[in-house]
């Protein structure tokens, strides 16, 4: 067996030392300053949809922890295309429906939702949900503020509540606005409606059959 002998490692530069270059980037890569301790990490505002609690996550993340319930907390923005097998969404990002969707039995829960397709289901949106299209809602509804878009006709089977609505288009249901349902000019409410406050502009339309 041939005897093994190792190498001695040759750095070309005098007494062995790194170039002075060289030697200053490494320093600068490992060192430590005190100016760089106090850079502060954008962070954000955000209610848990797990237990309900506000905590603040910073604002580049796509998922994060709740800090008082430790669920995982996804911040992503999801569209949910046609034939989509996923039916369950809980993000605190926002949620697309895109035209030509038609699914039903969705649950969602998120900060802002749009919909162009046709989908059943609950919603639970901290922000806008915007119904741009004719649709029967078979689960419950809950936003920051209802939107119903110029010539979509939405008929609410559960009912829905909100912190305010605005009415472009037709809303026929239960409603319980904390805030101000405001009707357009082309809008149109039907139903049993608990409203702070009601506006009705010209050419809009207001049926209310409230048994509170």
């Amino acid at each position: 067996m041939p005897e093994f002998r190792t190498e001695p490692l040759i750095v070309p530069t005098v007494s062995g030392l790194l170039p002075e270059g060289e030697r200053d980037r490494r320093a600068a890569l490992t060192s430590f300053h005190a100016d760089a301790a106090r850079v502060q990490v954008p962070m954000r505002d955000v209610v848990c949809y797990e237990c309900g609690q506000p905590c603040q996550v910073p604002s580049a993340a796509l998922s994060a922890n709740c800090i008082h319930c430790h669920a995982h907390l996804n911040m992503a923005d999801v569209e949910i295309r046609p034939g989509s097998r996923r039916l369950t969404v809980r993000t605190l990002g926002n949620v697309h429906v895109p035209a030509g969707t038609v699914l039903s039995n969705l649950s969602v829960v998120c900060r802002d939702m749009a919909v162009d397709g046709r989908v059943s289901g609950s919603f639970r949106c901290t922000g806008t949900l915007s119904l741009n299209t004719s649709m029967v809602l078979d689960g419950s509804v809950s936003a920051g503020k209802l939107v119903v878009d110029k010539g979509a006709e939405v008929e609410l089977s559960v009912g829905a509540a909100a912190e305010e609505a605005e009415l472009y288009g037709r809303l026929k249901g239960r409603l319980q606005c904390k805030g101000t349902l405001h009707v357009y000019r082309g809008g149109a409410y039907e139903g049993v409606c608990k409203a702070a406050d009601v506006v009705v502009d010209p050419g809009g339309h207001f049926d209310d059959q409230s048994r509170f």
